[in-house]
């Protein structure tokens, strides 16, 4: 597996996961938990945890290697799914949100890829 940090091939995105402990213990400036609350309540904003993946070029597993939670943004029907760094998406939703934090943790593991044996098998994924 060590060889597949050497690899071109290898796959990197991020999956979009709801961020369930971000609504229980609100911190910050009251203002904002205040205009956060009304977008959480209408339902046009939701808190996510993006979780960088890589997927093996050898055996197709994918892996989290880096986790950033608390990120506040507009609805997306894209929870619950990987944004692999060739998706349309990220083309399309240039000044997006969420897809500025998406593009940045793509870059942030291309220009430094976690070793291989750091890599963590996503959750419900089978081992």
């Amino acid at each position: 597996m060590l060889g597949v940090l050497a690899d071109p091939t290898v796959r990197i995105g991020v999956y979009i996961d709801d961020d369930h402990d971000y609504y229980l213990s609100p911190i910050g400036d009251l203002d904002v938990i205040a205009e956060e609350r009304a977008h959480f309540a209408d339902g046009t904003w939701s808190a996510y945890l993006l979780v960088t993946v890589v997927q093996c070029p050898h055996c197709d597993r994918r892996y989290s290697t880096d986790v950033l939670g608390g990120v506040v943004a507009e609805t997306t029907a894209l929870a619950g799914s990987i944004v692999w760094a060739d998706n349309p998406f990220l083309r399309e939703s240039s000044a997006d949100y969420l897809t500025m934090h998406i593009r940045d943790l793509i870059a942030a593991e291309r220009e430094d890829p976690s070793p291989a044996t750091a890599w963590l098998p996503l959750p419900g994924d089978a081992p």
